[in-house]
């Protein structure tokens, strides 16, 4: 756990969140009584000291970006909050901190994740708080904010950034073997026969052609989830995960190409680190390792995200990482005033120019920025990044969990050592419905 304690200090952004835009009209629009007027239609700012708990569900934000990109903006306006961020863990699962009555003020989560926090009953419609604080829903990304938000139009939370895709390729294993780089408009099929060629074993060493990561990643372009967040049941023994189910086996029965264990979310590892596979399709990868790879010798560059033939220039649906205030904080208003800093358009910038994060607003220049300040991606292919775009995210169920997860996972490595594929996904169906049973809200 992590304290940080903000200072007294004041920058532009106050300007920029604050303000509300309404100035006086009509005769005197520019007199002193109008200025009193618009004064009053301002918000009170909530001055009381407060100390906000941030939950970071998942490591997508490193302690460095939680410094740079929410502390030191929201202290410079805000000298009134402080931040003591808590890191998802052994001890601090959010169950365990509901359970010793440790309720964060603030969750940083995703998407799919959205559900269970709604399950426990934390989130509700932001919007009114949001409005009082100066945030335009209509700054950000539709289908970000779309993902955030009820059918209805409640929004549970404020998209930070979205992952985009790419295939990350190894030019020193294509070189070695002396096989053309991967390229853009590439199918899955074309990257498979790609992989065949450089998936081989020289000098004792074992290089991998392709490596998917896991069965959860190949499922988002086709925007499929394994339980259905209208009837809340399985959702698996679909076309749709057939169709994955099949994809990956195909991909690791490649000779050579089998991981020693399947589906554990190592694959970024191994190709950063080990640097022994020749292409993995990922998420951005841009701020989570990728220089230090290259100052240890990785060469490496980028293509547009392997496509399903008949979802042509499609990667992941919209993968957005985002902020929710819990509805039994104590302190609302802090939070709404962290929240309108951390999305404004100084920080977004700033994020997308250091961190080569995609922002969640809509403003082109986010994009035009992208890693403007991160001389280790001068000369890649960036622009590739951009030649596909992402599916609406589906709606979650509440239950579709890390534990339904798992099932899955185990139910493609029956599959793999030579379970019949539909039997699989039956009796994958079969577990995840017993396990919702089990953990259904009373």
């Amino acid at each position: 756990m992590r304290r940080s304690y903000a200072i007294t200090g004041l920058s532009t952004l106050a300007a920029f969140v604050v303000a509300t835009g309404c100035g006086g009209t009509g005769p005197g629009a520019a007199g002193d009584n109008s200025q009193s007027a618009d004064a009053a239609k301002k918000p009170a700012v909530n001055t009381s000291p407060a100390t906000l708990k941030l939950y970071l569900s998942n490591s997508s934000l490193s302690d460095q970006d939680v410094t740079m990109l929410i502390e030191e903006p929201v202290k410079k306006l805000y000298p009134h909050i402080s931040i003591e961020t808590i890191k998802n863990g052994k001890g601090t699962t959010i169950e365990e901190l509901l359970a010793s009555g440790q309720t964060p003020d603030i969750f940083y989560t995703n998407i799919a994740d959205i559900g269970k926090y709604k399950r426990y009953g934390l989130l509700g419609d932001m919007t009114p708080l949001l409005k009082t604080y100066g945030v335009d829903l209509s700054r950000f990304d539709p289908q970000m904010l779309a993902g955030a938000s009820s059918e209805q139009g409640e929004v549970y939370g404020l998209p930070f950034f979205a992952h985009f895709n790419a295939n990350y390729y190894n030019k020193t294993i294509f070189d070695k073997f002396g096989v053309p780089y991967p390229q853009d408009g590439m199918t899955w099929e074309d990257v498979i026969e790609l992989a065949k060629k450089v998936s081989r074993v020289e000098s004792g060493v074992t290089y991998k052609g392709l490596d998917p990561d896991t069965i959860a990643r190949l499922a988002m372009p086709l925007s499929i989830t394994l339980v259905d967040a209208k009837t809340n049941r399985a959702s698996i023994n679909s076309d749709g995960w057939r169709t994955v189910f099949a994809l990956a086996k195909e991909i690791w029965t490649i000779p050579n190409n089998m991981p020693e264990k399947l589906n554990t979310f190592q694959a970024r590892n191994w190709f950063m680190k080990e640097q022994n596979i020749a292409m993995l399709p990922y998420n951005n990868l841009l701020n989570i390792g990728l220089e230090e790879a290259t100052k240890n010798g990785l060469n490496w560059d980028l293509v547009q995200y392997p496509s399903y033939k008949e979802k042509p220039n499609l990667y992941a649906f919209v993968d957005a990482q985002l902020f929710t205030i819990s509805q039994t904080s104590k302190y609302k208003e802090q939070a709404a005033q962290l929240l309108s800093v951390v999305t404004s358009d100084e920080v977004q910038l700033l994020s997308a120019r250091k961190t080569a994060r995609l922002s969640s607003l809509k403003n082109p220049a986010m994009k035009e920025a992208l890693g403007a300040d991160m001389p280790f991606l001068q000369g890649k292919n960036l622009k590739s990044i951009f030649k596909s775009t992402a599916p609406p995210a589906p709606a979650f169920s509440p239950y579709d969990s890390s534990d339904v997860r798992n099932i899955s996972f185990k139910s493609f490595e029956d599959y793999m050592k030579g379970k019949d594929l539909n039997t699989a996904l039956r009796e994958a169906e079969e577990k995840i419905n017993q396990w919702i049973e089990t953990n259904k809200m009373k």
